[in-house]
């Protein structure tokens, strides 16, 4: 460590001197941007994945310890990658992933910023695999695991302009005339079992809506008759849709 930069240690752990805390930050701007540039993604603004390198920097910068041997810079680095890492891992990954294809995921697009600044173009996953030294098949799952945990807020706007329609209203529900349609296609089946008459007097107590006495009236039999048929029917469709309803 240089006398300048030990001076400023100095001055920030006895006096938390404002203006070495900026000279010492002025020092590792460059750091900061590699962070920055490293760890920023659709859902992490390249601002803010500045502003928690920098978080990271004043961790490790409370906690240095000069007498333990070890350069700065060695011990800062893991904190802030881990300061990154960690905001990744507990507000941006809502369905979490293995570690290990987080780890390659970083990588990933690592490789790829660096390969479109000197080739102009996105790197396919032959290319990928080859420079990472990892199969094809690891760059394939970790790019999947990576859109998997990508969520949408049901209160977010599908369109653009005064077209914006909520995400909330494209979720489907249970439509009741399903149910409807389901026990209607129940009672069907259970009068089709039933024997001719007692049927044909359900159909037209149930399907037509007639009353007792013109079904009796239709069928030449007594309304007593067609009553009787109605109770039997009820018991006969009772006892079979309680089957049906019987755990195999």
């Amino acid at each position: 460590m240089s006398t300048i930069e030990s001076d400023l240690l100095e001055r920030i752990n006895c006096d938390d001197d404002a203006e070495a805390k900026e000279r010492f930050f002025a020092r590792y701007q460059d750091l900061l941007h590699r962070f920055a540039h490293k760890y920023h993604s659709d859902r992490l603004p390249y601002e803010d994945a500045f502003q928690l390198a920098a978080l990271g920097l004043m961790k490790a910068l409370r906690r240095f310890d000069p007498d333990r041997g070890v350069s700065f810079i060695t011990f800062a680095y893991p904190t802030m990658e881990g300061e990154l890492k960690k905001h990744y891992r507990d507000h941006l990954e809502i369905i979490r992933v293995p570690r290990p294809l987080r780890d390659l995921r970083q990588r990933i697009n690592a490789e790829t910023r660096r390969i479109m600044e000197e080739e102009g173009r996105e790197p396919g996953i032959e290319k990928l695999a080859k420079n990472l030294e990892v199969s094809e098949e690891g760059i394939i799952e970790a790019l999947a695991a990576h859109r998997n945990t990508s969520v949408f807020s049901l209160d977010g706007a599908c369109g653009e302009g005064q077209e914006e329609t909520p995400l909330s209203l494209f979720i489907g529900f249970c439509d009741p005339a399903f149910e409807e349609v389901e026990k209607e296609f129940d009672i069907e089946k259970a009068l089709a079992a039933l024997p001719h008459r007692h049927r044909q007097v359900m159909e037209m107590r149930l399907r037509r809506g007639w009353t007792q006495t013109r079904i009796a009236s239709e069928l030449k039999i007594s309304q007593m008759h067609v009553s009787r048929i109605i109770r039997e029917s009820v018991d006969m469709l009772r006892r079979r849709c309680s089957l049906w309803e019987e755990p195999a």
